[in-house]
């Protein structure tokens, strides 16, 4: 038996195009797909035996399904791989979240650390099972973080539960209070209220305000540059509201602010900080993304609700956003052009297939048309129940 040929996945090029790429990977016999769940505090004794579990109850229901043939198959790729699904569990290997893909009868194997946790699932399907990935890129996305003092800031980048540093800056150098502020025998208390001192102190602010203007100059730069939808300023008592205020309006509206100096915290601290605030951001983002499908579905807008609306729109690619519950299985079918139906429906198309596997057909022809993407577990009992937790914002 052949050892696997393993490639790993760089997290700084993870996108909906790697994802696209991924979907497209076939099988004949089917992808193993594995997320653990590695965060501090995880078990890995307790992962280790969820996950042999969880594929001795696959190997079953294959099994019981057959045929014989292809049950063996699938029973060889898990032990050809059985090395890289034990690092999955192993407490040395690097990410808070650990993704596996494998062919079971093609041999080619996929891994993916990321610094965001993953929900622990097993999924067998003729491609990778994407859909835990795409839920990290949609939270994951860039965003800046500024730490500013009234001396210095950093900028630095959140993507996907890491921080990269970008830019430092520094304000001028402070004048030294080297001039006298009153006559000889004056008393100290009284030195900033004399004409001099009033100067040098006007002199500071001035400066201090230039100093701001420079960092949200940069950092507004920086958010065009690399896309950021949020950024965090954590800058102190005074200086965060002053910062934000000093950035262009789109950016200050989403602009998120933690008045304490997080520049003072250790890395992993300040990255605990900054995920748990993005987290909150995009909970936020997805009630407001449902909303606005809602409104435009009920209004003049342009929007679906619902497997039969959503999968007619992208038949055109008119889909712009898409929002569909990730835990939800869409069934439907699919025409020899491509054409995807929801169950119980079909086109003037011939020779049309019957697909359960619906929901990844979906997300694929999402993909390959380029709208976004975006699971929002849970929507299809709050904010898209009667849509079965699937809708659309269109394009036209």
């Amino acid at each position: 038996m052949s050892a696997a040929i393993t490639e790993s996945l760089n997290t700084a090029s993870l996108d909906q195009e790697t994802l696209l790429e991924l979907t497209r990977q076939t099988d004949p016999v089917g992808v193993l797909s594995i997320y653990v769940d590695a965060r501090p505090g995880a078990n890995p004794r307790a992962e280790s035996i969820d996950i042999k579990n969880r594929l001795a109850e696959l190997e079953r229901r294959v099994a019981s399904e057959g045929p014989p043939e292809r049950a063996q198959t699938i029973h060889e790729g898990i032990t050809r791989v059985a090395a890289e699904i034990k690092r999955l569990t192993d407490p040395e290997e690097p990410g808070r979240g650990r993704v596996l893909f494998a062919a079971m009868s093609d041999g080619w194997v996929r891994r993916v650390s990321t610094q965001l946790p993953v929900p622990s699932r097993v999924v067998l399907d003729r491609s990778p099972f994407i859909h835990p990935l795409l839920e990290l890129l949609d939270e994951g996305g860039p965003a800046g973080v500024v730490l500013a003092s009234r001396t210095e800031a950093r900028l630095l980048e959140w993507r996907l539960g890491e921080l990269i540093a970008l830019r430092e800056l520094r304000a001028g150098t402070v004048e030294p209070p080297h001039e006298r502020s009153g006559p000889v025998g004056s008393r100290p208390s009284n030195r900033y209220g004399t004409p001099t001192g009033e100067q040098r102190n006007a002199r500071e602010r001035d400066r201090a305000a230039r100093f701001i203007d420079r960092v949200a100059a940069a950092t507004s730069r920086l958010a065009h540059q690399r896309g950021w939808e949020h950024i965090l300023v954590g800058a102190g008592e005074h200086l965060t509201d002053a910062l934000v205020r000093a950035l262009p309006p789109a950016q200050r509206e989403t602009a998120l602010r933690d008045r304490r100096l997080l520049a003072r915290l250790d890395p992993g601290a300040l990255g605990d900080i900054v995920t748990e605030r993005m987290h909150m951001a995009h909970s936020e983002f997805e009630h407001r993304l449902i909303r606005r499908v809602r409104e435009d579905a009920q209004g003049a807008g342009a929007a679906a609700l619902g497997v039969s609306e959503v999968v007619g729109a992208l038949n055109q690619a008119r889909v712009g956003h898409l929002v569909y519950d990730p835990f939800v299985r869409y069934h439907g079918s699919v025409g020899e052009d491509g054409s995807l139906f929801a169950a119980g429906e079909s086109g003037p198309t011939f020779g049309w297939t019957p697909d359960t596997r619906l929901t990844e057909r979906i997300v694929e022809r999402a993909l390959e048309t380029g709208a976004r993407v975006t699971p929002v577990e849970g929507a299809a009992s709050d904010g898209l129940a009667e849509a079965a937790g699937i809708a659309a914002v269109l394009r036209w």
